[in-house]
């Protein structure tokens, strides 16, 4: 069933009425929630991409490590020749699983977080902005409607009156203007949010199946009979 998309309706916002008012507070709560979770989904996002980084960093260290045995002095070499040769076989075949694992942190980086980061920068940074300005302009027109209601009915003050209407009307379409913008913003990122938490999900998945079907291709071809040559070895 597809969803119901209410919206907060442009005609409304010059009006300013409770109702409307009530909406909008709706609105605002929805995209605190939203501003909230996705900065926890971030934060387990880049979990994710620090742990496969750490794993490719790991997986070239260990590569390394395993040719630096030829570089030891054992007291007892016997046989140390075959060991050698096997290790510097897993030090290539790790070196290849490497670039999987480098790989897969790359495209976590461009395809889950940075997708994530830009919405929050963008849409979310947007929406509090334009709630800043939105508030700021309605407190001007607040303050300018409390001195229009506080002017004096004598005749003597008409050249003063004029100009606090002058400052009314200036403030009711700033006003207008802030909160036409904040509106639209706010009716945007319904729509943006879905895409928002699913984009980046989707990047992930891709980028896992990408990486595995090339790791099993790697396994498959290079290091099956190689494997089974060592098991061999190994239970002489």
């Amino acid at each position: 069933m597809p969803a119901v998309h209410h919206k907060l309706l442009l005609e409304e916002a010059l009006q300013d009425s409770p109702q409307t008012r009530s909406l909008l507070s709706v609105f605002e709560e929805d995209a605190g929630t939203l501003t909230n979770y996705t900065n926890q989904l971030l934060q387990s996002m880049q979990r994710v991409f620090g742990a496969q980084n750490e794993m490719a960093l790991a997986t070239e260290q260990l590569s390394k490590q395993l040719l630096d045995y030829e570089k030891q002095n054992f007291a007892l070499a016997k046989g140390e020749e075959e060991v050698i040769n096997t290790l510097q076989h897993f030090a290539k075949s790790v070196e290849e699983l490497n670039s999987l694992h480098s790989e897969l942190a790359t495209q976590y980086a461009d395809k889950m977080v940075f997708p994530m980061v830009q919405f929050r920068e963008k849409d979310l940074t947007e929406i509090s902005t334009l709630k800043e300005i939105f508030g700021i302009a309605s407190d001007e027109h607040e303050a300018a409607m409390v001195k229009y209601s506080r002017l004096p009915k004598k005749r003597e003050n008409e050249k003063i009156k004029a100009e606090v209407v002058r400052e009314v009307a200036y403030c009711r379409r700033k006003q207008h203007q802030a909160a036409m913008q904040y509106y639209c913003a706010l009716n945007a990122l319904q729509y943006r949010k879905r895409a928002a938490v699913l984009e980046p999900m989707l990047g992930y998945t891709h980028a896992q199946i990408n990486v595995f079907k090339k790791g099993m291709e790697l396994v498959s071809k290079k290091m099956d009979s190689f494997l089974s040559s060592v098991s061999s070895m190994n239970q002489r």
